[in-house]
């Protein structure tokens, strides 16, 4: 079984400022902080957050399933504005998934240079059916973390209409 599920979130900030947070190792930074019951850290294995690069990610004790994972970035493009980094080791893989490829993009809003939208894609094919649930949860996870980069952009940006304006 294969599918895609996708979150948008649109903020009042511009999109190279978002791009610059939720396109860089910050964003793991920022989601090891925000979610310490969800992740106790990461760790660069190779490269310096450009395609190329390579991170392993550490659940929390207590977290159910695999305690790491790996993925690669197989794709950082700075003009795009768009990651796409597979899982390759550990985590969902071990969990009944034979695939699981993660999607980042911020689109520029037409006639609206201080606002943007933040996309995030899962790409999956499961091997197991009773995988199924992890789906729901892995993108309900990947919304807070954009809601978390979402705020820390709108809190470190110089625009003064700060607000996150539309979630969908």
């Amino acid at each position: 079984m294969e599918g895609v599920v996708s979150r948008q979130l649109e903020i009042n900030v511009s999109a190279s400022e978002t791009w610059k947070t939720y396109g860089s190792l910050r964003l793991a930074t920022l989601a090891v902080n925000a979610f310490p019951e969800t992740y106790t850290g990461y760790r660069v294995l190779q490269g310096d957050g450009h395609a190329g690069t390579l991170i392993e990610v550490y659940f929390a004790p207590g977290v159910p399933g695999p305690q790491t994972y790996k993925q690669a970035y197989t794709v950082v493009d700075d003009v795009k504005r768009v990651k796409i980094a597979p899982t390759t080791e550990g985590g969902v893989l071990d969990q009944g998934f034979k695939s699981y490829v993660t999607r980042l993009d911020v689109k520029e809003k037409k006639g609206k240079p201080n606002e943007c939208t933040m996309i995030g894609t899962i790409e999956y094919e499961l091997e197991d059916e009773s995988a199924l649930p992890l789906v729901k949860s892995s993108i309900d996870g990947l919304y807070d973390i954009m809601i978390v980069v979402a705020n820390y952009v709108i809190t470190h940006q110089n625009n003064t209409n700060t607000n996150i304006i539309r979630r969908f």
